[in-house]
């Protein structure tokens, strides 16, 4: 090794002989320590990334014969949670709604099935299971929100996962102020969402309040006798998206309890699922029976549902379950 010492022309220590640095040979040797540890702390942070980069390479696939099984996979998923909702809204006991459901799917995936084997693959798809819960709806257009015995301020169910929550408002029944208007509260207790519906001369209003107390509205414009919707599952107003309603969504976890307040600043029609059997929802001082023609109604329905699929084509062989909840709040 080279003497580095020779560097140096400072004075020597009289005792040791060893070389005594000065104020500006120090100073030297900080900078080339920090030197020394800026480019040790770069080459970490390339040896990090290329490791991440790795590892990111290890995981991607680029096997293209994959992509008509994600493509199916997809279109399961999606057919079934159309056909979930459409089999509630027929009515009936669980039997007969698993009944109804597993027939239906059925002939759909035998209809796919045909559609499959034209690009030469083979398709199968079937309900494993399902969670039994409970239809909470009004159908009378024109009756306002409160429950059986006329309370404007109730609540529908607690304690429960809640999805697929929709309305259907008439613009001229809404209030013209946030201070009086309808409300749907979803609270978990820890944290609840407020979702507030009211009108001006021209537009309705939609203003969530979240888990931190954060205020944001949309709008849609609206003539006086027209019907709003409002889709808190997929965040529309009026099919259009909404984005303080992704809040209903993001803040919430675990069970809740649905609530409405001032319930009589708004009517229309509307539904929800919860996750309870109708036994323990339903309550004769809040709803009407299914055929009693009366709203609102608490009946049977499938909550959610398990199914599977199978996708083969040529040396690809996939089998995947998937939980079907559409528009799961919590």
């Amino acid at each position: 090794m080279a003497d580095v010492t020779d560097g140096f022309d400072g004075p020597s220590d009289e005792a040791t002989g060893a070389m005594r640095f000065t104020g500006d040979d120090r100073g030297q040797l900080m900078l080339v320590a920090a030197l020394a540890i800026a480019v040790l702390l770069v080459g970490l942070a390339l040896t990090l990334n290329t490791a991440i980069y790795t590892e990111n390479l290890a995981t991607r696939t680029t096997d293209t014969s994959l992509d008509g099984a994600v493509s199916h996979g997809r279109t399961v998923e999606a057919g079934a949670g159309v056909l979930l909702d459409e089999t509630n809204r027929g009515g009936g006991t669980y039997g007969e709604l698993t009944g109804s459901f597993d027939e239906t799917f059925g002939n759909w995936s035998d209809a796919a099935a045909t559609l499959a084997a034209v690009r030469g693959a083979a398709t199968n798809a079937s309900r494993v299971d399902h969670v039994e819960g409970t239809r909470i709806s009004q159908s009378d257009a024109a009756r306002n929100f409160s429950d059986a015995n006329e309370s404007t301020d109730w609540t529908l169910a607690s304690g429960v996962g809640v999805r697929g929550v929709r309305f259907n408002v008439s613009r001229d029944s809404l209030a013209t102020s946030s201070g009086s208007a309808f409300e749907l509260v979803v609270d978990g207790g820890t944290n609840a969402v407020e979702t507030e519906v009211y009108r001006n001369s021209t537009r309705v209003f939609v203003t969530v309040e979240d888990a931190g107390g954060t205020r944001t509205t949309c709008s849609v414009a609206a003539d006086a006798g027209d019907s709003v919707s409002i889709d808190i599952a997929e965040g529309r107003l009026n099919g259009t998206a909404c984005d303080p309603l992704d809040a209903v969504h993001s803040d919430l976890d675990g069970t809740v309890a649905v609530s409405y307040r001032n319930a009589v600043q708004a009517e229309g029609t509307y539904e929800l699922y919860v996750n309870e059997k109708n036994a323990t929802v339903f309550d004769s001082e809040k709803y009407a029976s299914a055929e009693s023609g009366s709203s609102p109604v608490a009946q049977e329905a499938l909550y959610a549902v398990t199914v599977s699929y199978v996708y083969e084509s040529g040396e690809t062989y996939v089998y995947r379950e998937l939980r079907v909840a559409p528009g799961e709040i919590a």
